[in-house]
């Protein structure tokens, strides 16, 4: 699962992969919700394909953007939107692909 040494790079954290059946991987993020805002998992396998066009996840990750930011492209991601602020002062956003392809948006309070 390459997909979650980029996440644990980026965020910083653990990722423990749990067995699930029919061959799919599944990486759960650690549940923190201070640092990480909401809990998360990766889930591989037949049938899931990478995709930068669907639907776009935010991950809230309270404070500041800016760790995260920083690590994005030497995780081996890209950055599609950098730092704005978001639309009726509600904080800032960022998008950013990652190593498979993903398109992800980040949320933060500064």
């Amino acid at each position: 699962m390459i997909v979650k040494q980029f996440y644990e790079a980026v965020f910083e954290v653990s990722i423990e992969l749990v067995p699930i059946p029919r061959g799919r991987k599944y990486g759960i993020f650690p549940l923190d919700v201070k640092a990480l805002g909401a809990g998360l998992a990766l889930v591989e396998g037949t049938g899931y394909e990478p995709t930068d066009t669907g639907s776009i996840i935010y991950i809230d990750r309270g404070e500041s953007l800016d760790g995260p930011l920083s690590r994005i492209e030497t995780a081996g991601g890209k950055i599609l939107l950098p730092k704005a602020e978001n639309s009726g002062g509600n904080g800032f956003i960022a998008q950013f692909r990652d190593s498979e392809g993903n398109r992800v948006g980040l949320h933060s309070s500064d």
